[in-house]
């Protein structure tokens, strides 16, 4: 079985605009499964794949002093499913949070 991948990314920007690009679905080709704004929380789905019944990142964005940390939680969507690729899924999300926020 595949089992939990966690990583977190520091993002110099506010919260809200970290918050609203992970629930515009972070110019990925993943879903937006659930989004709670109160929470600062989004829940994005992989595309399921020939191999793989996909994948889901939890995502938890919370201020830190003068930016913003974003803990990624992924998990695959079937915990039997031993092809899922969560780690990958997780860097993609953090990878595309870097490439959007990186310059400020």
């Amino acid at each position: 079985m595949v089992g939990e991948f966690h990583a977190t990314v520091q993002i110099r920007a506010t919260p809200k605009e970290v918050y609203d690009f992970l629930a515009s679905g972070a110019n990925t080709t993943m879903k937006v499964k659930s989004s709670d704004p109160n929470a600062m929380t989004v829940s994005l789905k992989s595309k399921i794949g020939f191999f793989s019944y996909g994948e889901i990142v939890d995502c938890s964005v919370k201020n830190w002093q003068n930016s913003c940390r974003v803990d990624l939680k992924g998990r695959p969507v079937l915990f039997a499913n031993i092809t899922a690729d969560v780690k990958g899924t997780v860097m993609k999300v953090s990878d595309a949070l870097i490439g959007r926020f990186r310059n400020r």
